[in-house]
């Protein structure tokens, strides 16, 4: 049978009817559940079942924020100035040359921020391209018209006239007066957009039988010192608790706000947006091939204007295994192609072998990538990505799943030092009960009181819980597409 992991180390064996119950670590978590609930998470959560690095393990220890209902809302603030967008051209057909021998024209932008003495440019690379608003704004049906002049001592200058088709932008510059002026340049404030996301219950139940009851493992628990103690645990309720906590980890991932599902009692099952639906609205990029320059512009797109370079810049990227694949192999491409590895030596080192005295071991694995300006790329193995039990979708020309080639890029820093992203746990929500007939967890009920009088009982846990992303424009995805 298969071990929990490297350290912990299990065997079968008979039920002995007389064990106490705090040697049975299901009872234990229901007679200390705070000390003991943090020991089930590191031997049954997905860092044993997926990986070293699943999104619970990171996430936890810690970082798991209680909250007393919910829901929970917060706020986002974006730059405080952005540039206006043409709406229309307002002026006539015939009008070729706007501006031309300092005459003024109009401009119809999205909002009434700009004020007299404002200096606007198209934002062309050519900053020669400069108008003052000259009067108040004027309101224009869906827009703002500006009546402006350009800046320049140059009679035969104009604005070229595809500054003035709709989806242009305008930003300001500066703001500049006469002497004596009474007048001022405009201030804008961005407000905060309010965001809102709610937790899931999550519950699980099984039920096992007095004989099935029977089979139970010898489990290795370590401690914070390292030592192991053995504890005794039924075998259904390893698996229980496995289960279990993967279901936690797909739900941190996977799982799609909604409120119009009924339930069976009647109400509504209430389910929060997961960490890939948050992301539809980040940076989703559909690629065919990757390379290199894809990764390094699409990161680009991330921390552009945004960061200044240097430390600061580090991202995680979470992939299946065939995704590690092509991802080493656009990096070590692009080495070549630069002559790199030709001058490194990375390809031998010394093993020991029962077949020569000296012999050598080739390969190597780029797991990280160091950009330009002080980014840099943490690849990490998503189990999910492989598990080939959610996802069936086959990609035609590896064979392999689509989604283990998907790259969700994670910035875990929010501003100030807090954290971007965050485990919602709604405050006493979780729960543990067993449910006992004529047997229960510690073996037949010797006249005691049972909830039924069938020769079984159950166990159910239950926790209502969420994923936080405060700022969404720090992360993104690279997807697949063959189409």
């Amino acid at each position: 049978m298969a071990t929990l992991g490297s350290k912990l180390i299990t065997k079968e064996m008979e039920w002995n009817a007389n064990m106490t119950d705090l040697n049975h670590l299901g009872s234990a978590l229901v007679a200390k559940p705070a000390k003991l609930m943090g020991k089930m998470d590191q031997l049954f959560s997905a860092q044993n079942y997926y990986s070293d690095n699943p999104l619970l393990s990171i996430l936890g220890g810690g970082k798991e924020k209680e909250h007393p209902t919910t829901d929970w809302t917060w706020e986002l603030k974006g730059a405080n100035t952005r540039p206006l967008v043409v709406m229309e051209n307002v002026l006539p057909v015939s009008e070729a040359t706007p501006g031309k021998f300092g005459l003024e024209f109009k401009i119809k932008l999205d909002e009434n921020w700009f004020v007299p003495g404002d200096v606007l440019s198209p934002g062309a690379s050519n900053k020669k391209y400069q108008v003052r608003v000259m009067q108040e704004v004027q309101r224009h049906g869906d827009g703002w018209v500006y009546s402006v002049q350009m800046v320049t001592n140059n009679d035969s200058d104009f604005i070229p006239v595809k500054y003035l088709t709709p989806g242009t932008q305008w930003s300001k510059l500066f703001s500049q007066y006469e002497e004596a002026t009474e007048q001022s340049g405009s201030t804008q404030f961005s407000l905060p957009m309010s965001l809102k996301n709610h937790m899931g219950k999550y519950r699980k139940k099984y039920k096992i039988t007095d004989y099935a009851s029977t089979e139970v493992l010898a489990v290795a628990i370590p401690d914070s010192n390292g030592k192991m103690h053995t504890s005794w645990m039924k075998y259904a309720e390893v698996e229980y608790w496995k289960q279990w906590y993967k279901e936690l980890e797909r739900g941190a991932w996977y799982s799609r706000s909604s409120e119009t599902v009924i339930g069976a009692n009647g109400r509504p099952v209430r389910s929060g947006a997961g960490l890939q639906e948050q992301l539809e609205d980040s940076h989703v990029h559909k690629y065919s091939h990757l390379s290199a320059k894809l990764i390094q512009e699409y990161l680009m797109d991330i921390f552009y204007s945004r960061k200044k370079p240097g430390s600061g810049r580090n991202v995680k990227a979470y992939t299946g295994e065939y995704g590690m694949i092509i991802f080493h192999e656009a990096i070590q491409d692009l080495m070549n192609k630069s002559g790199f590895i030709q001058n490194v030596e990375v390809y031998t080192n010394k093993v020991k072998s029962d077949y020569h005295d000296n012999a050598l071991g080739a390969g190597y694995q780029f797991v990280r990538y160091s950009l330009a300006n002080g980014g840099s790329i943490e690849l990490i193995h998503n189990p999910l990505y492989d598990d080939r039990e959610i996802n069936s979708e086959i990609d035609p020309v590896t064979g392999y799943p689509v989604e283990s080639m998907r790259f969700t890029f994670l910035d875990f820093a929010g501003e100030g030092g807090s954290d971007n992203i965050q485990l919602m746990k709604k405050k006493d929500s979780e729960s543990f009960v067993y449910v006992n007939g004529s047997f229960g967890p510690t073996g037949p009920s010797k006249a005691g009181t049972a909830a039924h009088a069938g020769d079984y009982y159950e166990m159910h846990v239950g926790k209502v819980c969420g994923l936080h992303v405060q700022d969404v424009s720090r992360c993104g995805e690279l997807i697949l597409s063959r189409s």
